[in-house]
């Protein structure tokens, strides 16, 4: 495409907004001629499964300044040339000058390669895209390239594995009836058939009664036994403190999908900040600041759609959440096989699942409240996007490189909402979240609750009640009376 002026203008906008470039856009100021690095910068962009955009005459240091370049013909033959004769294979670029502010800046579109020809090298080496760099490709990457040629020709289905040692006794019982019943009720060809009939056809087992990899991450006791990686790790990462900290609340989950869900999102809320909403009726209604609904699909998809092949199960690749000032990364191991980008962000149905007997397992089951893991429609990204927009926030990003997706929730919205006040407190400096402010004050009304007695009052889950005590049972502001587990423990308030 040709570029004008206003897109250069718009794209500019959201890079000072985001303070840096993309996995998608690289700007170079360009001053004296063509940068050392442009050919790593296209080698990059030509092993994306979407290409990328690289800018000359623009000055990221002095916030993405419009600085020009000197002789827009000669760069842009320059980089036609370094494309053809420095990188193998040589991807397509397309190339134009645009005026703005009233200099020339030189646009050049670096077209993806096709799968069966990727990688792209330059000078042996082949590169991909990472947030804002160009960085060699590791070896596992590499073959994870090769299994993608091998993906356009044979059928590879990491999920259908057999894990040697694993039946039906090492599922979690609740689990596996929940998944029975709903799978009864959806198709009527298996209401009548056998508990394990349905857990053969439906990919849970094989016919010698082992579970297979999907059975396993679905519903098993612990998957992480035989896969480790089959976790999510997640942590905040805060400015480095006093005492050379990076992170707060680094945490290792464990368990199968469902319970890897329910665990996530409470950490996931108990870590965000709560805010005042006011509605149109002008009652002040309290949220967090990133929409809960969004972040649960997220999650859930990157749960259900990682890859499980041994280029990243195999070396401990596993899903990884990162909430820090500027918003939340949800990244996953692998790429997007069978859709793209651009038909996830469209308003077209786009359906593709990575892992097939997976995908159809998640869709039968449930978190302990009752929710539908995925609902298994292919819209649950446009619902993404409508909860951000909903909630004034920036349009989320999606990001695939091949080799792994992020989904990135933006903070900080065209208007920022009222930050709830709090009591000061040396010892909890952080904002109460929700679920927190709901357990304290039923302890306020009422002193010396149990665990089932916060559940019946409060209306949350166990594992929601928990993570609520969490940070004040740390700061002290709750005390525990009674061992951890036993059901005559109370919790009250300390003053």
């Amino acid at each position: 495409m040709t570029w004008t002026a206003a897109q250069l203008q718009d794209e500019l906008t959201l890079l000072r907004a985001r303070r840096g470039d993309s996995t998608s856009i690289e700007v170079k100021r360009a001053t004296h001629g063509l940068p050392q690095n442009c050919p790593e910068t296209i080698c990059a962009f030509a092993n994306m499964p979407a290409g990328g955009t690289l800018i000359l005459g623009v000055d990221e240091a002095r916030n993405f300044r419009v600085s020009g370049v000197p002789d827009p013909a000669a760069y842009e033959a320059g980089l036609v040339s370094q494309a053809r004769n420095a990188i193998s294979p040589a991807p397509q670029l397309t190339t134009s000058t645009v005026t703005l502010d009233g200099k020339q800046v030189v646009v050049a579109e670096v077209s993806p390669l096709q799968v069966q020809d990727r990688p792209a090298r330059y000078r042996g080496n082949a590169y991909l895209r990472q947030s804002d760099g160009d960085y060699i490709m590791h070896d596992h990457e590499l073959r994870m390239v090769e299994v993608e040629k091998l993906h356009m020709t044979q059928l590879i289905q990491n999920d259908k594995q057999p894990v040697p040692g694993q039946t039906v006794d090492d599922v979690i019982p609740e689990l596996m009836e929940t998944y029975l019943t709903n799978y009864r009720r959806a198709d009527p060809r298996l209401r009548d058939r056998s508990d394990a009939e349905i857990l053969r056809r439906t990919g849970v087992t094989l016919g010698d009664g082992q579970l297979t990899l999907a059975g396993l991450y679905a519903m098993g006791d612990y998957p992480q036994g035989d896969f480790p990686a089959l976790g999510v790790t997640a942590a905040v990462q805060i400015p480095t403190d006093e005492g050379g900290r990076r992170v707060r609340d680094l945490q290792d989950f464990t368990g199968p999908i469902p319970i890897l869900l329910e665990n996530t999102m409470h950490w996931v809320e108990s870590n965000l900040t709560e805010v005042r909403d006011y509605s149109t009726d002008g009652h002040i209604r309290p949220k967090t600041d990133l929409p809960l609904r969004a972040i649960r699909e997220l999650v859930a998809n990157a749960l259900v759609h990682r890859d499980l092949g041994p280029n990243t199960l195999g070396i401990g690749k596993s899903v990884q959440i990162r909430l820090t000032p500027n918003g939340l990364f949800i990244i996953s191991p692998g790429g997007l096989r069978g859709v793209s980008v651009r038909q996830l962000e469209s308003m077209d149905h786009a359906q593709a699942a990575v892992n097939q007997r997976l995908y159809n397992i998640s869709k039968r089951l449930r978190t302990q409240d009752g929710a539908a893991i995925i609902e298994g429609e292919g819209g649950g990204i446009q619902e993404v996007f409508r909860a951000a927009e909903a909630a004034d926030l920036p349009r989320p990003t999606l990001t695939d490189t091949g080799v792994q997706f992020k989904a990135t929730l933006w903070r900080h919205g065209r208007e920022h909402p009222q930050v709830t006040p709090t009591a000061p407190s040396s010892a909890r400096p952080m904002p109460r979240t929700r679920n927190e402010g709901i357990i304290m004050m039923a302890l306020r009304q009422e002193s010396d609750l149990t665990m089932q007695a916060l559940q019946e009052k409060t209306g949350l889950t166990n594992g929601q009640v928990r993570y609520a005590l969490r940070k004040p049972l740390e700061s002290g502001e709750v005390v525990r009376v009674g061992g951890q587990g036993h059901k005559g423990t109370v919790y009250r308030l300390s003053n």
